[in-house]
């Protein structure tokens, strides 16, 4: 039965456990990206929440800020309207109002917004009135026309006080105001006109930066693993950057633009791998209920590219290791497997050739009893013929009798190798010299190697162990294997003979320069009935392979078509004594 190749299901485990280990390999990586995303996003939304409870707070002491500045502005607007009912206009006297009081300048302005010119006084009428400036409301109409002049501020940035309101656009296209960071400007009393106050600017710029969401912003964009942090508005404008540069632009990301309108949180990868990956985080910012803006943070990758780079290696690695483990062992389990199955294939075989030969035996047996009684008879009647006749010519009736004769011998000789097939092999063991008995040998098929035109080449060594085996088995095989040789070089060639000894094995090689043997024939050529030769009946091969395992050895051929056969048996040396 033809068994299937190992190497196969070999193969087929290597290819399974490869994939299995590919796939364990893979899902560790993907397994620790996930976890490194997941702490990533835990992080971000940890600190976006953070920022959105410093940035609330901010936004509102800074509109706190901006409330108390104006109403203080408000309050010198005042004051200095109060004062301009008893007094006439100095610009001096403005100057010094506004050093002492913390002010850019102040300003008194026509209904127009251009700088107010006094009209010249009149001659007053009595000394007291010396020195006023203007000419004061005379009317309850015109005093209350003045007091409800248009109240209004510029330059806010969080909040504006109640009832502020935006410029008429005759003093709106003035823009008195630029320059300064806030300001505000009331309606007058004392004349027909406004009184505009200018902050200071660096105390309002300075007071920002210190409690501002610009100063936390930058603060929390320089924290490790942070690449950017952005305050942005309801238009999307940068109110607060980590980058100051920024401060200004204006993003137009439909994205944010719906997380914005949503009210969801939004979290991100923006970039690609190899250029600079950053996770950002994004959520609504709510002031009183309402939305305000939008609060952005970008964290870096790098670490967690590093980590997972490093995870991916370590499974990588493991994989590869459980591989390699893997199919060491599978390995060693196909190898013993195989070998196991040589053996048993090794077993069968013999348990065949065993059979076989006992078949052929039980027929050589039975051929053997009916040949050897009427072939004994016919050599005794030759015999008898030769000795007692003497016909003439005497010269052909020899001849006719030694041919019979021969023939006679040459079908004992078939009965004899049929029976040494067929009966158990009791060998005689003896103390044999292995250089002695190869020159023998040689020397019995030497005249015939010499007419058949083949030279002999000998690697004999003049001391070998001793060899105890069955003499004349081994001298069998031994002229089986040179008369095969001899045989297979017809036209002339070499005959090689050789012998070695190591590690208590003694091996012999019988060789020829013939036309070799087939490669379907040679694995069969010790089976009994398989031969090359049109007159042989395949038995001398069969035989020496049984002495020689008889003899605790093993016999085995090598041969190149067209070019050499090499025959090597080995035997067990006694490793007593030398040659």
């Amino acid at each position: 039965m033809k068994r299937r190749s190992p190497l196969r299901y070999f193969l087929a485990s290597v290819l399974l456990l490869a994939s299995l280990a590919a796939l364990f390999g893979i899902s560790e990586a993907l397994r620790t990206q996930q976890e490194l995303t997941r702490q990533l996003d835990e992080k971000g939304i940890a600190l976006i929440g953070a920022l959105e409870i410093s940035s609330r707070n901010a936004i509102l002491a800074n509109a706190l800020m901006e409330q108390m500045i104006t109403q203080r502005l408000l309050d010198n607007a005042r004051m200095v309207d109060q004062v301009l009912l008893s007094r006439a206009a100095d610009p001096e006297w403005l100057k010094r109002i506004s050093a002492a009081n913390g002010l850019a300048r102040v300003e008194l302005l026509d209904r127009d917004g251009r700088p107010y010119a006094p009209p010249a006084p009149p001659p007053p009428p009595f000394p007291m009135m010396r020195g006023m400036m203007g000419r004061p409301p005379t009317t309850t109409a015109e005093v209350q026309e003045r007091h409800t002049q248009m109240m209004y501020m510029w330059g806010g940035h969080w909040a504006s006080p109640p009832g502020a309101e935006q410029a008429p656009p005759v003093i709106r296209d003035r823009k008195f105001w630029q320059g300064t960071v806030l300001g505000v400007a009331v309606g007058a009393r004392s004349f027909p006109g406004i009184i505009a106050v200018h902050a200071d600017a660096n105390s309002v710029l300075n007071f920002r930066r210190e409690i501002g969401v610009q100063r936390q912003v930058e603060e929390l964009g320089r924290q490790p693993g942070i690449e950017s942090v952005a305050l942005l508005d309801q238009d999307l404008t940068v109110l607060a950057h980590s980058n100051p540069q920024r401060v200004g632009e204006r993003e137009a990301e439909p994205e944010l633009r719906r997380t914005l309108e949503q009210g969801s949180l939004l979290t991100r990868m923006v970039g690609t791998a190899g250029t600079g990956r950053i996770y950002e985080v994004v959520k609504p910012l709510a002031l009183e209920g309402s939305r305000a803006g939008l609060l952005r943070i970008g964290l870096s990758t790098a670490s967690m590219d590093r980590i997972w780079k490093r995870d991916t290696l370590t499974a990588v690695v493991t994989a590869l290791a459980v591989l390699g483990l893997g199919i060491l062992g599978m390995s060693v389990i196909f190898y013993n497997q195989h070998r196991h199955l040589r053996e048993v294939t090794a077993l069968e075989a013999e348990k065949e050739r065993g059979e076989r030969l006992a078949t052929v035996g039980n027929m050589a047996a039975g051929v053997a009893h009916e040949l050897r009684n009427p072939l004994n008879a016919v050599s005794m009647g030759m015999q008898r013929l030769r000795g007692e006749f003497d016909p003439a010519p005497r010269e052909d009736y020899l001849r006719i009798v030694d041919l019979v004769q021969g023939e006679v011998r040459r079908l004992n000789t078939i009965v004899e190798e049929f029976l040494s097939l067929a009966r158990p092999m009791a060998l005689k063991r003896e103390p044999i010299n292995v250089a002695i008995l190869l020159d023998e040998v040689l020397g019995l098929v030497e005249s015939e190697a010499s007419a058949a035109g083949i030279g002999i080449e000998r690697e004999i060594p003049a001391h070998l162990a001793v060899l105890h085996a069955d003499r004349d088995r081994i001298k069998q095989v031994l002229l089986n294997l040179v008369l095969n040789a001899i045989q297979a070089m017809p036209t002339g060639g070499t005959l090689g003979l050789g012998a070695s000894a190591a590690g208590g094995t003694l091996t012999v090689t019988v060789a020829d320069t013939g036309s070799g043997i087939a490669p379907d024939l040679l694995p069969k050529v010790f089976e009994p009935y398989v031969t090359t030769k049109a007159q042989g009946l395949g038995l001398g091969l069969a035989i020496a392979r049984r002495i020689v395992e008889a003899h605790g050895g093993a016999i085995e051929a090598e041969s190149e078509p067209g070019q050499s056969t090499r025959f090597r048996f080995t035997l067990p040396l006694d490793e007593m004594g030398d040659g």
